[in-house]
């Protein structure tokens, strides 16, 4: 690559890039924190207030987002309040104000200063007492999620790519193996396994109940298994991953990624709810300064007054979008790390993705013994949808512990010779699923004209306008030997081939004649459908020929004229 043209250490543009890619990864969960917390005026419904007077306070509480920001980069002596909901007639006396030009004023009759409208907004002060900030909770919570989600992936990725600590990563065999108290706890907590031993009991009537109690509990053990995944699993895997960051930050990844699907839902449904409900919606107080009166000491005081309002239609939808988004965009996260859960080996990257050529597709792979894999048959192949993974179910059989992959190109369209001197097309078996697939004549090996053409920058091929023949080793010995005739220039359906011919080939090997050339049959289709799929299958032992760009001379030629090149 060409980062390693420019002097690279090995390892490093990769290490810069999982870097990078992490990095963006973890943006989004900062710019729901960013939106959440950064609610302003234009995101309340300013046409009716919750509040029916304003309330005037000495010091105002605010959003939990600002008093955590205050905490720790502002003075001791910055008067920012915050106070749990729960108002009561201490906290009105100690911070009461009274301003007599408000007096009798009422929230829907009062107007604000354009300097008023940039205020941050505050916890909403109603008779009901404060509201909680609930979107500074989700926005701090979703900020705590996505820093320790960010912080598994990079460590993951890292841990990948180095050649001394890949080996540590751990699959879910070895997290039982080494943190067996994580599975042990969970089955004594899931509350399943008494209802199990009655399903399977001998006896028809506990058998019975077994299953009836199974149905009528199914919800609420459903409800119970999620409060011990998100209270109890997490914080037990994440005290696992601060003591080994490597060997758990796949399981700790995947982990959060669930956590974080779960709460994404919630923040789905609850944002749906606010729009259904408009009684329900988050308030807020819109605030301004006026001269007033202390109630503790009746003493002159600078007072801080406001209305409630509720969040406005717009921001719940978007919220709810954001939701989705999230749960979706988790949901991916912890598919990426099934595959390295089920066997280290074949573990991915889980910040940095890659393009797939369509070529690819279909894939088709059976069994060593020719079979096909479980869930597939011979109609059906491995992979045949070419907008999900090409690599899937590799994983899942009873050797993949012991299995790799090889990519290589490969011609589409190749030519090899018989036995008696035919020269046959092979293809493999599958259907390709490449877009403008070249057909068997277009840049035949054995006799072609093409134009010439380099590999400029960016790998872009750009034409030279000049023209360029191919020729194949096989075609030209059979044009040496005579067994080809040239008679015609054109090709057509070819016959049926020999009995002979179809003797050589094994079960796994079906053979249709394509075409054949003055006569005689020159192409042959065949297909391998063994264990790898498209293994070229050869009538005559030997070597594989490669294209040559120019026509062979004789002897005598050469000694005349040296060689073009």
């Amino acid at each position: 690559m060409w980062a390693r043209r420019c002097g690279a250490k090995p390892r490093w543009p990769s290490r810069i890039k999982v870097v990078f890619f992490s990095f963006l990864s973890g943006t989004l969960g900062l710019s729901v924190y960013m939106y959440m917390s950064g609610l302003s005026t234009s995101s309340l419904d300013l046409s009716r207030s919750t509040s029916e007077h304003p309330l005037c306070l000495t010091s105002w509480p605010q959003k939990y987002d600002q008093v955590f920001t205050s905490t720790i980069w502002n003075s001791a002596e910055d008067d920012v309040l915050f106070k749990a909901p729960g108002a009561d007639e201490e906290f009105f006396a100690k911070y009461g104000c009274e301003v007599p030009a408000l007096s009798g004023t009422v929230c829907r009759d009062v107007s604000y200063h354009t300097q008023d409208l940039q205020r941050p907004l505050a916890l909403a002060m109603g008779a009901a007492g404060f509201d909680y900030d609930l979107m500074g909770a989700w926005a701090l919570w979703w900020l705590l999620l996505t820093l320790v989600a960010w912080v598994g992936v990079t460590i993951h990725d890292l841990a990948l790519i180095g050649q001394s600590q890949k080996d540590f990563v751990l699959d879910v065999g070895g997290v039982n193996k080494h943190c067996p108290c994580i599975r042990a706890v969970w089955k004594f907590l899931a509350g399943y396994r008494p209802l199990v031993h009655l399903a399977n009991s001998e006896r028809f009537g506990t058998r019975s109940l077994g299953i009836v109690l199974a149905v009528l509990l199914a919800p609420v053990l459903l409800a119970w298994n999620l409060v011990v995944l998100l209270f109890i699993i997490c914080p037990l895997i994440l005290f696992a991953f601060m003591r080994y960051p490597i060997r758990m930050s796949r399981a700790w990844v995947f982990i959060i990624s669930v956590a974080c699907v779960l709460y994404g839902s919630a923040l789905t449904l609850q944002q749906l709810a606010f729009v259904a409900r408009p009684d329900l919606r988050p308030r807020y107080a819109l605030t301004w300064q006026a001269s007033g009166l202390r109630v503790a000491s009746s003493e002159t005081s600078l007072c801080t007054c406001g209305c409630d309002y509720s969040m406005s239609l717009n921001v719940s939808v978007n919220l709810a979008a954001i939701g989705l988004v999230t749960t979706v965009k988790s949901a991916f996260l912890a598919f990426r790390c099934l595959k390295g859960l089920r066997r280290s080996q074949w573990a991915n990257l889980l910040s940095v993705t890659f393009p797939v050529p369509l070529t690819v597709y279909a894939v088709d792979w059976q069994q060593a013994d020719g079979q096909p894999i479980r869930f597939r048959d011979k109609e059906i192949p491995v992979q045949g949808e070419v907008a999900f993974d090409p690599f899937a179910m590799m994983d899942e059989q009873p050797d993949s512990a012991y299995t790799t992959v090889h990519l290589r190109p490969e011609p589409v369209h190749r030519y090899e010779k018989s036995e008696h001197g035919e020269l046959r097309v092979l293809q493999p078996c599958r259907q390709l699923e490449m877009p403008r697939m070249p057909s068997e004549w277009e840049r035949a090996q054995f006799k072609s004209v093409i134009e010439a053409e380099y590999i400029g920058c960016c790998g872009f091929p750009w034409p030279t306008g000049g023209k360029k023949f191919v020729y194949d080793e096989n075609f030209l010995e059979a044009l040496e030997r005579g067994t080809l005739a040239l008679e015609k220039d054109g090709l057509t359906p070819a016959k049926d081939m020999d009995e002979e011919d179809s003797s050589d080939m094994d079960e796994s090997t079906t053979a249709d004649c394509a075409v054949e050339f003055a006569g005689k049959p020159i192409a042959c289709q065949v297909r391998d459908c063994g264990r790898p799929s498209g293994t070229w299958q050869s009538f005559a032992p030997g070597p594989a020929s490669q294209p040559r760009e120019d026509t062979p001379l004789s002897s005598d030629e050469q000694e005349a004229s040296p060689r073009r090149l």
